[in-house]
């Protein structure tokens, strides 16, 4: 019954090392703004609020839908969930880099 709880110990401390991993080597910025022109992101957070749920034109709605970020939902759009953590981190980076400078 040791023996388990040994395995489990190990597999908790390969799995944190593997995320520990991709915290340092993730690069937020180049994930977020991949394939994005500008002023996608600044139409997705209007999409996002429900500010302007249609106010993505068709150039902008074909990059943020390849990208997953958006959905078309009956003539309007709606973020997804991959569009929130998109701008989630890009206001997370926003901050860090006001408090660096």
């Amino acid at each position: 019954m040791i023996e388990i709880g040994y395995v489990y110990l190990a597999c908790a401390l390969v799995l944190l090392a593997i995320i520990i991993n991709l915290a340092i080597k993730f690069d937020a910025p180049a994930f977020i703004t991949r394939d994005l022109s500008r002023g996608d992101l600044y139409s997705l957070v209007d999409v996002a609020s429900g500010l302007r749920p249609d106010g993505l034109n068709r150039d902008q709605a074909d990059r943020l839908m390849a990208r997953g970020m958006v959905r078309a939902y009956s003539g309007n759009f709606r973020a997804t969930m991959k569009g929130r953590l998109a701008l989630l981190l890009r206001q997370k980076v926003r901050q860090r880099s006001k408090i660096v400078a």
